[in-house]
């Protein structure tokens, strides 16, 4: 309506020319060229812009390949398709964020295929990028540790761990790599630490435990004081771990020190039937036969007739003489549950009686049971006479 009923000129003087025009066009032209000036301006933009948009794109295009090619190298390394994961891994690195995880993939892959040097030199190429050090240590520290190069998976684990506080499962590789070593004192340490976090699964814990306490002792028998200093360097709580008591006892036993022996093996039948520390008790001979026989008498009415505390009470009556009760024991043991080490002990109690033809009937058995002769009757003094 306004454009309808304006009649208004505008005159535009350019000497030496004048022109008069409406204000209605004057409005067009004024509106038609801000429109042409804005795409100019766009276009110029625009076209100044161009190379950046397209190194943009290029990077982006770049990021999702390199990403497509880590995901890609994943599940390749978790389908067991070791080759390709590492070619797919080897695409990732276009980009430098992701070069160190694609390069401890790669790693990973090569390590299956027994490809030791290309594996060392994707975790040096790990090394070298920024964000992944701990992530690097931790692989070359379970690398090592499958390798059972332990002395490398300990540097491994030691440099991280100085680095920062000490990861669970760094502590959990540490464990195998000091049992690979024997480094056994090590190990209880970091078990320790393990256990108070409840990091590992109380089966576990014990079995290494069991393992490293068997091989202190054993590597101390041949020191009557070394043994006693490690047997008190012990926990209560580890004193009572059965497979520990009967390995302490026969460290002590070794030793000769027969009497503390004796004393953890009856300390813990007091407490519970352990059938390896009954049959290590009819074997401590430097400790009386009778009191032997009064204690296991009594375990054997506290557990009833299980069958190694039958033939431990037979080999203890054989050692007293009693050569009848002995005979009912190892009969019993015998029908509890036959064995070749019954038999054994059979045969060569009827030997000592004179009882030839049993004796050899004894053998026959053993044998046909695929009996080694791995049981002996402890000695006895001259015979004369007895209960049976």
């Amino acid at each position: 309506m306004l454009m309808r009923f304006n009649h208004g000129n505008i005159a535009v003087l350019w000497p030496p020319y004048r022109v008069d025009v409406s204000v209605n066009l004057a409005v067009l032209v004024i509106v038609i060229a801000f429109v042409v000036l804005h795409l100019l301006l766009v276009t110029l933009s625009n076209a100044l812009n161009l190379p950046a948009r397209v190194r943009e794109y290029r990077e982006r295009r770049r990021r999702e390949t390199a990403l497509a090619g880590l995901r890609d190298s994943l599940l390749a390394l978790f389908e067991g398709r070791f080759g390709r994961a590492e070619r797919l891994a080897q695409s990732a690195l276009g980009d430098r964020s992701l070069a160190g995880v694609a390069s401890l993939v790669a790693a990973r892959a090569a390590h299956r295929m027994r490809e030791t040097e290309r594996r060392d030199r994707w975790l040096d190429a790990a090394r070298e990028e920024s964000g992944a050090a701990n992530a690097q240590l931790m692989t070359a520290a379970e690398l090592a540790v499958e390798d059972h190069r332990s002395a490398d998976a300990i540097a491994a684990i030691e440099t991280m761990q100085a680095g920062g506080p000490r990861h669970i499962h760094a502590l959990r590789i540490a464990l195998r790599a000091y049992e690979q070593s024997g480094n056994w004192p090590t190990l209880l340490q970091a078990l320790r630490q393990v256990e108070k976090r409840d990091a590992l699964h109380p089966a576990a814990i014990r079995g290494l435990k069991i393992r490293a306490w068997r091989a202190l002792f054993e590597s101390r028998r041949d020191d009557p004081g070394a043994v006693q200093e490690l047997y008190a360097s012990l926990a209560a709580a580890d004193r009572e771990i059965d497979e520990i008591a009967e390995s302490a006892a026969q460290a002590f036993a070794a030793t000769g020190q027969v009497a503390q022996a004796a004393r953890i093996v009856e300390q813990a039948l007091e407490a519970r039937m352990v059938v390896p520390l009954v049959s290590l008790y009819g074997l401590l001979d430097a400790v009386p036969a009778r009191d032997r026989l009064r204690r296991a008498e009594g375990w054997r009415a506290r557990y009833g007739d299980e069958p190694s505390l039958l033939v431990t009470l037979g080999r203890l009556c054989a050692a007293e003489q009693l050569w009848g009760k002995a005979e009912e024991f190892l009969v019993l043991a015998e029908r509890v549950a036959p064995g070749r080490e019954v038999h054994l002990l059979l045969a060569q109690l009827y030997e000592q009686l004179g009882r030839t033809d049993e004796a050899n009937d004894r053998y026959r058995m053993a044998a046909l049971a695929g009996a080694e002769a791995v049981a002996t009757l402890p000695a006895a003094a001259p015979m004369h006479g007895g209960d049976g």
